[in-house]
């Protein structure tokens, strides 16, 4: 089983019913799915991985499915 855990996020946005933002968010990850979000302070503190995002806005599950990478030069 592998764990990331993604910490201290400057503002994690859930896009859940609710349509929280938490800032200073992170995730828990275990073996590729989220099984906590919430408040840094609330996640467990040891992973496999540990990723700092500080000063990143962190939108999990988010995919982008449709891109024009061209676009961004005009």
């Amino acid at each position: 089983m592998s764990t990331l855990l993604i910490k201290h996020a400057q503002v994690l946005v859930t896009m859940d019913d609710h349509h929280r933002e938490i800032p200073d968010g992170g995730l828990f990850i275990r073996d590729g799915f989220i099984e906590h979000v919430g408040p840094t302070a609330e996640l467990p503190l040891t992973a496999d991985e540990v990723l700092d995002l500080t000063g990143h806005i962190v939108l999990p599950g988010l995919i982008n499915t449709h891109h024009h990478f061209y676009q961004t030069l005009t």
